[in-house]
């Protein structure tokens, strides 16, 4: 005779069995695709000055992976097996501008004291910029560390780069501005006397430029204006009752086209290709904003004196920029800050959990009718 009691517990026992065995699978499977390396990386500065560090890891096309703030010269990130560009920015956050002692002048019984009457106000003075930089290429493939040194911005070595520019069809573009950005860098290096960080390009499609010696970014863009008809075209138009000629016009009147590339040391050269831009690439300066409609848009389009959002982003202490509004950022790319997450829970870890409880409630109703059918 079968005892159903015993039966009833082997088929929840082997219910237990398969979930814990989908359990086991999905943990081992979100453990591979979680695996990741520890890497700490260091900050030795050439001065004791600095108070401010930032450390940030990049891919080899330039994109932020990862990025900290800190009081202290060191970070640790955790990432997947790749090749990265980690760079460090060292700074003193008081630096740029200090006030110059008060000028003393003697009055008639030779004591010195200080006068605004006499102009003795106290004059600013710039002092050379507190900011050092340095940058590390690392393939990392287990957990690892390693120390950054960095210069001061303003003995930092530099090369001469050539940018070769040219449109979809292979032609040369002539007029094109070329700007190059340090990577990982918030100080706009053009200050430098020795610096060329923005350029043109000239009749064969080439540009010069002088930078830091550096993995930098470099953007090119240009605004080709559109070969419209001569004649102007109009159509008749109803409006309140009467016939009225409407001139036509063509947009968009002008066409932008941009490109970029990432150059790491030693490459000294490279060929940027323009490609047609979409209107959100672009940066308008101020008189060009317009009033803004119902859908929060501007009503002017982007046009020549348009500036690539990414260039507005990484120099923006290029004086050029100061007469440009801020991009409206709908989805920064490099952010730092992840999406919410269920932590240990996972989608396919959810699933299964749903499936064990599935096959849980399933054996102890079993259970439960088998018991049901031994009642007289």
């Amino acid at each position: 005779m079968i005892d159903m009691n015993s039966t009833g517990y082997q088929i929840l026992g082997i219910a237990a069995l398969m979930g814990l065995i989908l359990l086991s699978s999905s943990s081992l499977s979100f453990a591979n695709a979680a695996s990741f390396n520890n890497v700490q990386v260091f900050i030795q500065t050439a001065s004791d000055l600095p108070d401010h560090f930032t450390i940030s890891a990049f891919n080899m096309s330039g994109y932020m992976f990862a990025s900290t703030q800190s009081r202290y010269p060191a970070a640790s990130f955790e990432l997947p097996d790749g090749q990265y560009i980690f760079t460090a920015t060292a700074e003193r956050q008081d630096y740029q501008v200090y006030g110059s002692p008060t000028p003393m002048m003697s009055d008639s019984t030779g004591v010195q004291e200080p006068s605004i009457a006499k102009g003795d106000m106290p004059m600013p003075y710039y002092k050379e910029p507190v900011v050092e930089y340095g940058y590390s290429v690392r393939q990392v493939l287990r957990s690892t560390s390693f120390t950054i040194s960095t210069l001061n911005v303003t003995s930092f070595p530099t090369s001469k780069l050539t940018i070769k520019v040219t449109y979809a069809n292979g032609t040369a573009a002539s007029g094109a501005s070329v700007s190059a950005s340090v990577v990982g860098s918030q100080y706009y290096w053009g200050y430098g006397s020795d610096l060329v960080t923005w350029n043109s390009t000239d009749a064969d499609g080439v540009a010069t430029l002088t930078a830091p010696q550096a993995p930098v970014q470099i953007n090119v863009w240009s605004w080709i204006p559109v070969d419209l008809p001569k004649e102007q075209r109009t159509v008749q138009v109803v409006v309140g009752g009467e016939k009225v000629d409407v001139t036509v016009y063509w947009e968009p009147m002008h066409v932008g086209l941009a490109g970029s590339i990432l150059i790491i040391p030693p490459q000294t050269s490279a060929s940027v290709t323009l490609y047609v831009q979409q209107p959100s690439y672009w940066v308008m300066p101020y008189a060009l904003r317009g009033s803004p409609t119902g859908e929060g848009q501007t009503t002017v389009s982007p046009g020549p004196d348009s500036i690539p959002a990414p260039v507005y982003m990484q120099q923006q202490g290029n004086p050029k920029l100061q007469d440009y509004q801020a991009p409206e950022v709908q989805s920064p790319t490099g952010s730092t800050s992840t999406p919410a997450s269920l932590g240990l829970f996972t989608e396919s870890t959810l699933l299964v959990a749903i499936a064990v409880a599935a096959l849980v409630t399933a054996a102890v109703s079993l259970l439960v009718a088998v018991r049901a059918s031994r009642r007289p």
